[in-house]
């Protein structure tokens, strides 16, 4: 009586833990199959935590290769009320590396990250909180961020950003 059962069970298809379809060969279970290539990966909270580490951790660190990695190549970064949108990954960077020039920072922290996606588009959003000297001036500001990504391959590259700041 149990063997048929266990048969069964043996018989149920495994399934592709990124997009859900059956997988017929079982020698690849858990590995991706041929879906990898249209199987965009999920960007969930944790992920949206690493995400936005790996990103923080290159601007403030300059690493301007990694953060290049980030960036898809038309990015667009905009603050809430400004006129003027940063538009490519080249001003993004040039506009960051001025930055860190500039200013001195003391603090910066990243809270509340929440991630979501739908297919390739993902969204993340975040509070984050800066402290710095900008010239001779202490600087203490403090908003949110609302990025959207697209899924390149295993990874995600930030297409638009725009800040709000409180």
């Amino acid at each position: 009586m149990a063997e048929p059962s266990a048969r069964r069970l043996s018989r149920r298809p495994q399934r592709c833990e990124r997009c859900g379809q059956p997988i017929d060969d079982l020698a690849s279970y858990p590995f991706r199959h041929e879906c990898s290539s249209f199987c965009p990966p999920v960007l969930d909270d944790l992920t949206a935590a690493r995400w936005v580490h790996v990103y923080d951790a290159a601007w403030l660190g300059e690493d301007w290769r990694r953060l290049e990695q980030c960036l898809a190549p038309d990015v667009q970064f905009t603050d809430l009320g400004a006129s003027v949108a940063l538009v490519g990954r080249d001003a993004v960077v040039a506009s960051m590396r001025k930055l860190a020039r500039e200013a001195q920072m003391h603090e910066y922290n990243a809270t509340d990250l929440k991630g979501y996606s739908s297919g390739a588009v993902g969204v993340i959003t975040y509070r984050w909180q800066l402290d710095c000297t900008h010239g001779h001036k202490h600087v203490a500001a403090t908003g949110r961020d609302l990025l959207v990504l697209r899924a390149t391959g295993d990874d995600w590259q930030l297409h638009w950003c725009t800040r709000f700041t409180a």
